[in-house]
């Protein structure tokens, strides 16, 4: 498992918008797991439970099939793609989310500005949450699609910049923690192409993998636009993708 730690961009601004989303999302995903009603309006989940009676060999034995669905009774699926980005299906999700979301949402939040980056987090919760009904269906939760839409913008503005990563090696006994330090852009192309290839392969894995590709397209859609247009444009000491490839100058 690669985790990521800190990203070396310095910043002159403090990124108090995502501070406020890492402590919105923390509290609604709280809430979310003492409040199964609220977790289920806000996720989309609806619940039907069919019973009966089933006799196997003479003998008769009470039936209770629960079924999970995609319920779009409260809110219509756009809404739902985001209100479902606010929750989380346990700790470990929420504060693996909410470490990605630090790293890379600090940096694009000093970039971007507030509002822009207030932009760039609900357009890629959106994208990430449609893509996954679309082309998974059934319910989501976690704010993983808008954080990796957050780390596709990242990868267009600072794909040369360094970022320190704890490598936790599950399946290696004893265990043993490194840490590294690599170019950002080759660590976000092996998590973006680490979920390509498990779509390709139809992999069923518990994970929104759709959510992430969907999110991640938006993000690096919106960053390279943004950096083609000048609209955000680098410090003298930054180096854009475009720049990189020499597209622009």
């Amino acid at each position: 498992m690669l985790i990521p730690l800190k990203v070396d961009v310095p910043m002159c601004r403090q990124p108090l918008v995502n501070y406020a989303l890492i402590a919105i999302i923390v509290c609604v995903s709280i809430a979310g797991f003492t409040d199964d009603d609220l977790f289920c309006k806000l996720a989309g989940i609806g619940i039907e439970t069919a019973e009966g009676i089933e006799t196997v060999e003479g003998e008769s034995f009470f039936i209770r099939d629960i079924q999970i669905r995609l319920s779009t009774d409260d809110f219509p699926l756009p809404v739902l793609a985001i209100t479902s980005s606010f929750l989380h299906a346990g700790w470990l999700h929420l504060i693996g989310n909410m470490l990605f979301l630090w790293v890379f949402g600090n940096a694009m939040n000093y970039k971007f500005g507030h509002l822009g980056y207030l932009g760039l987090y609900v357009v890629a919760a959106l994208a990430g949450g449609m893509a996954h009904y679309v082309f998974a269906g059934g319910p989501v939760v976690g704010a993983s699609g808008a954080v990796y839409g957050v780390m596709g913008a990242f990868l267009v503005y600072f794909l040369r910049n360094d970022i320190i990563i704890m490598f936790i090696p599950f399946l290696i006994l004893p265990i043993y923690i490194r840490i590294w330090r690599f170019s950002s852009g080759w660590i976000i192309l092996f998590w973006f192409a680490w979920n390509v290839f498990y779509l390709s392969l139809g992999a069923d894995m518990g994970i929104a993998l759709w959510g992430h590709v969907g999110g991640f397209v938006a993000g690096f859609a919106i960053a390279l636009l943004c950096a083609w247009t000048g609209w955000i444009k680098p410090t003298q000491d930054e180096q854009t993708l475009l720049q990189v490839l020499g597209i622009r100058p």
